[in-house]
């Protein structure tokens, strides 16, 4: 079981092999030929919520060798596969033992370029972990490939682990947060749960904000009554029901209409979580329809 979309397939090799495939459910998405002479082959592919079949052909000549794992990307912001079944365990790769298969071609051994890498190529994270930076936004830590900012350098027997608890290592940078949160009188349930990555990749996605889905598909994920849009009082403008998405936002020019131009994701002041603090519905309804 992992929580992430990229995992690492490492592939021991004969020397008699010609080529490897790999194949996600049934597609092939890699095709490797050019590995004589090598030890290991390893892939980062990219994982659906949910069971994953990858099988790994080897091929020697026409003769086929293959291998079948399935693995389980559990996500608090799938429907579906939110609870893990009990047949996939997670399987933490950064133990002692583990690591003995990278020696041959990788430095394992954290030195003094990773505590604050002045290039990429510096950081012992980066020849396996690159492809977590190949999104559109990427968090600033990861950008500078500062990734012991956030993982554990001496944690065991599982290194690199996130330090916890998991809100106070995001308010260490995110501090103007915490000082605007705090002063609330009600929170959103991720942000009171203290688990930001409910919501937020702490790598790199491709959606603002760093968030896991688009805002508005992100939001009716867990408030599925409100996918239909028929969410405010009915007839007000629009007829039947208020929109939710597909407009432009009046209040922020450039984006468009989404969960976050009424409410704040995080914390308000008032129950409902009010964008701008207003305490009523009728004051909400005012700042884009003014009289």
């Amino acid at each position: 079981m992992v929580e992430g979309e990229l995992n690492t397939v490492v592939i021991k090799l004969s020397s008699n092999i010609d080529a490897i495939s790999i194949a996600r459910n049934g597609e092939e998405i890699f095709k490797v030929t050019n590995i004589k002479g090598k030890e290991y082959l390893c892939k980062t592919i990219k994982l659906g919520f949910g069971p994953n079949e990858i099988v790994v052909n080897a091929f020697e000549g026409s003769k086929v060798e293959s291998r079948k794992v399935t693995v389980f990307y559990r996500s608090d912001i799938s429907r579906e596969f939110r609870i893990n079944p009990p047949e996939f365990q997670k399987k933490p790769f950064h133990r002692e033992d583990n690591e003995k298969v990278c020696v041959s071609c990788h430095n394992m051994k954290i030195s003094e370029k990773d505590i604050k890498p002045q290039m990429p190529v510096d950081s012992m994270c980066y020849p396996c972990h690159k492809k977590i930076t190949e999104y559109g936004y990427v968090h600033g830590p990861v950008a500078t490939w500062n990734c012991l900012s956030c993982h554990e350098q001496n944690a065991k027997p599982v290194k690199y682990v996130t330090r916890q608890p998991e809100k106070e290592l995001c308010f260490v940078c995110h501090k103007e947060k915490k000082e605007e949160w705090m002063s609330k009188k009600y929170w959103h349930g991720p942000t009171a749960t203290g688990k930001c990555s409910i919501c937020h990749n702490p790598h790199a996605t491709d959606n603002i904000s760093w968030l896991k889905k688009p805002s508005w598909d992100l939001c009716v994920t867990c408030h599925e009554d409100r996918a239909s849009g028929r969410h405010v009082i009915a007839g007000f403008v629009f007829g039947s029901s208020h929109p939710t998405k597909g407009r432009p936002d009046p209040l922020r020019p450039g984006k468009k209409l989404s969960c976050a131009s009424c409410h704040n994701p995080h914390a308000a002041n008032s129950r409902a979580l009010f964008a701008n603090d207003t305490i009523s519905p009728g004051s909400l309804c005012q700042m884009c329809h003014k009289k």
